[in-house]
C-alpha cells in the first residue's frame, strides 16, 4: 500500500445490487427492441476479442423491455459476475457508450451491478476487481467451500477490501494500463500476421515438394 492510498471495503466505495432476473430465456432481437441487454457471454466475448474490460452498451444485443426503470443501469456502472463454475469467468467490466440518445441498458442477474461513488473512478474500480489476487479468490470459490458452483452475493461483495489511492494516482494507473493493453493488441496483431506468413511458406514448400 502506498502512503496516499486507503484500504476501503467495496461497500464504502459503491452501491451494489443484483441484475434483473428474467422469468424465462432472454429473447434477443436481430431487429427492433427497445433496450440493450448485458449477459455473461457478452462480457466474456468482448474480453476475449479485445483484452479490455470496457463493454460498449451500444454493441450489446437488443431485447423488448417492458420492466421498470429502476432496473436499468447507466454508463459508468461496473458489473461483476455473481455466479459461475469454479475456476470460471469472473472478470469485472464497466459499461461505456458513445450515443447520447441510445437505448436503455438492462443487466441480467448473472451480474452484480456496482455503482461507484466519487472516491473512485469506474475504470479504476474495474481494474482493481480484476487484479490477480482478487480474481483468484473469486474464481476459486468466493469464500464458499465444497461446491463447484461459485455464488457471490451483494453482501459478500460489500466486504471486499480494495487499495484506493487518490484520483490523480488512479488516472496515472489507468493510463499505464491503457498503454499495456495497446501493447498487447499490437503484439497479438503481429503474431497473427506472422502466423499467416508462416502458413503461406508451409503451403509453398508443400507445393514445391510434389
Amino acid at each position: 500500500m502506498t502512503a496516499t492510498s486507503i484500504i476501503k471495503t467495496l461497500g464504502e466505495l459503491a452501491t451494489i445490487r443484483t441484475g434483473f432476473t428474467f422469468r424465462g430465456k432472454v429473447t434477443e432481437l436481430s431487429e427492433g427492441g427497445n433496450a440493450h441487454i448485458a449477459q455473461i457471454k457478452d462480457a466474456r466475448s468482448t474480453w476475449e476479442a479485445t483484452n479490455r474490460s470496457a463493454l460498449d452498451a451500444d454493441q450489446l444485443p437488443r431485447i423488448q423491455w417492458d420492466g421498470k426503470d429502476k432496473a436499468l443501469v447507466s454508463a459508468g456502472s461496473v458489473i461483476l459476475p455473481a455466479r459461475g463454475s469454479k475456476g470460471g469467468y469472473f472478470r469485472a467490466s464497466y459499461i461505456t457508450r458513445n450515443k447520447d440518445d441510445a437505448l436503455p441498458i438492462v443487466v441480467s442477474s448473472q451480474f452484480l451491478i456496482i455503482t461507484p461513488n466519487d472516491a473512485v473512478l469506474p475504470e479504476f474500480l474495474c481494474w482493481s476487481l480484476n487484479q490477480p489476487a482478487l480474481q483468484y479468490w473469486l474464481a476459486e470459490g468466493a469464500g464458499s467451500q465444497g461446491s463447484s458452483i461459485v455464488m457471490l452475493t451483494a453482501k459478500m461483495a460489500k466486504e471486499l477490501t480494495l487499495d484506493i489511492p487518490s484520483l490523480e494516482t488512479q488516472q496515472k494507473i489507468l493510463h499505464i494500463n491503457q498503454l499495456w493493453e495497446q501493447e498487447q493488441e499490437l503484439t497479438q496483431a503481429l503474431l497473427k500476421n506472422r502466423e499467416t506468413q508462416m502458413q503461406g511458406m508451409f503451403q509453398q514448400l508443400l507445393k514445391e515438394s510434389k
